[in-house]
């Protein structure tokens, strides 16, 4: 399959060296699969305009510089968490022009415009809800930018995945560390991968695929999904050789195991 140029050149952005990789522009050149003719520089002007308005100052105190931050982001340009399942969630100039999104992207605004303020935010990959946090020299101040940048507290990220995932979750100190740019952009390809899939629109999903091994080549689980797509769009040789590679890398243990070799018994039958 051809894929778009943006694709390639996504590829070519995370093969560069780690610490340089800025989560905006990553985020930017994801958006261009959807909008090929984005104006990078254009839009990252949009968040260095909206730093220059924040009147954020790093000598201040956090909880002065996430008052300007909030009433900035929440109250004059009116961001917003949106529930519906729309790709356009997670594109980042989409979020900055129609000022909804979800955790992820509100939480990527909020960590990009305090960057350009100085200011030490960065995202965390919170199970269920992606949350920033205010890396103080007092003490780390939890942040929830879906909800107009609430200050949180332990208990209420307990209460959060319990109400996420059922009062049997446990929370551990290890959802609360920081989101790398790599985490980051896996984690907003994944959803994207997912609302493609509930709109059967498997060539894009197969694009999510591609660029999440841009960004993680060793990642099995893209593997196990590019094969799982390929046998949907009836692609039966490629979906084989993934799902094999799959069983060669996975360990013993993998429960996912069974349904792949379900996967390739059925491909097998259909050419017999």
């Amino acid at each position: 399959m051809e894929y778009p140029d943006a694709v390639r050149e996504f590829a070519r952005y995370m093969a560069r060296p780690t610490e340089e990789l800025r989560l905006d522009e990553a985020a930017l050149l994801l958006a261009r699969t959807e909008y090929p003719a984005l104006d990078l520089p254009a839009q990252m002007a949009r968040l260095d305009a909206l730093a220059a308005r924040a009147r954020c100052d790093p000598g201040q105190s956090p909880h002065a510089n996430i008052a300007r931050l909030n009433r900035l982001l929440f109250e004059e340009e009116n961001f917003t968490g949106n529930e519906e399942d729309d790709p356009r969630n997670s594109y980042l100039n989409d979020v900055l022009d129609r000022k909804l999104g979800i955790p992820i992207t509100l939480s990527l605004v909020y960590q990009e415009v305090a960057r350009r303020c100085g200011l030490p935010v960065v995202g965390v990959g919170f199970p269920g809800h992606f949350l920033a946090k205010y890396v103080a020299a007092s003490g780390e101040i939890l942040l929830d930018p879906y909800h107009r940048g609430a200050i949180l507290s332990l208990q209420d990220c307990e209460e959060k995945l319990k109400a996420q995932f059922g009062e049997e979750a446990e929370f551990r100190p290890a959802f609360l560390v920081v989101s790398s740019t790599k985490q980051t952009l896996t984690r907003m390809l994944n959803n994207l991968k997912g609302s493609f899939f509930r709109r059967k629109d498997f060539a894009k999903v197969l694009m999510m695929i591609e660029m999440a091994l841009a960004v993680d080549p060793a990642s099995r689980q893209e593997i196990h999904d590019r094969g799982m797509v390929y046998f949907l769009l009836r692609r039966y040789r490629e979906a084989m050789t993934d799902l094999r590679a799959y069983l060669t890398l996975s360990p013993p243990d993998d429960p996912q195991i069974p349904g792949v070799r379900t996967m390739i018994h059925r491909i097998r039958a259909m050419h017999n």
